[in-house]
């Protein structure tokens, strides 16, 4: 299900492209050191109760469910608990997936392309892209095919880091004087609910969400002096999570889309 190495994505003149071996090398040697688990327990579970409110019932018996960039599937497990639906998961890195395929449980985890995707038209009742759209120069391509994949009426829900929150700002953006290379791919970049919700509108998606939330605390970083500053941020993050402010400056960004039709499963 592995294809070509780069995906070629034109602005104008320009030439952006995600180098997937680079993001599979990546990943690879990231999962040697053991499941890829940054988030606390509280981080997972503020996530997971926003998109559990936002997908109503696409997890029940009869349903077909599929997690893109998937990796070792620490939010696969947590999203996909106690879910009677048929599920699946994706990830460019065949590592992840052999280690995420060791955990007991029914969820198929496969080594794909997300930007080409081996299943049939109208395939699926919800994708999730859990944390893997930040990792593509432009995230068209991988939405376009959630969109193709989903029967009518199905879902789409995503989670990344917002461009609009400070400490994502400093410490992920290449513009940043303290941006880090640390644990991260060159093909990162920030999101922003704006840029993400407008792609999502011109692919076809309806009932298009996109809004940031906050308390979503860090177990771990890879850079040692993030780790430093990580009680500090874990401590801001979890008070800005009660804010009005968050809606807009949270750190995870999420969005919601539906291919319009008024049958759900």
């Amino acid at each position: 299900m592995e294809t070509g190495h780069k995906a070629i994505v034109s602005r104008g003149s320009e030439i952006t492209m995600q180098n997937k071996t680079k993001e599979r090398e990546f990943f690879d040697k990231r999962t040697e050191l053991g499941e890829y688990e940054v988030l606390t327990q509280y981080g997972y579970n503020k996530i997971i109760s926003d998109f559990r409110r936002l997908i109503g019932s696409r997890l029940s018996k009869g349903c077909r469910v599929i997690d893109l960039g998937c990796g070792t599937g620490s939010f696969t497990r947590r999203i996909f608990q106690n879910s009677e639906a048929e599920l699946f998961g994706l990830d460019i890195s065949k590592k992840s997936i052999q280690l995420a395929s060791q955990y007991e449980g029914k969820i198929n985890y496969l080594v794909g392309d997300i930007e080409d995707l081996q299943f049939e038209d109208g395939f699926f009742d919800l994708v999730v892209y859990s944390g893997i759209l930040h990792h593509f120069p432009n995230e068209e391509k991988c939405l376009a095919e959630g969109y193709r994949v989903l029967k009518k009426g199905g879902c789409v829900i995503s989670c990344d880091p917002n461009k609009m929150n400070p400490f994502m700002w400093l410490y992920r953006d290449p513009s940043s004087p303290f941006s880090s290379k640390v644990g991260k791919t060159d093909n990162e970049r920030l999101l922003s609910t704006q840029g993400v919700s407008r792609v999502m509108k011109n692919i076809g998606f309806t009932r298009v969400d996109a809004h940031c939330i906050s308390g979503i605390t860090f177990k771990t970083v890879d850079s040692q002096v993030g780790n430093i500053f990580l009680p500090f941020y874990n401590t801001v993050e979890r008070f800005m999570g009660v804010l009005p402010l968050a809606n807009k400056f949270g750190s995870i960004l999420i969005c919601y889309g539906e291919k319009s039709d008024s049958l759900h499963c």
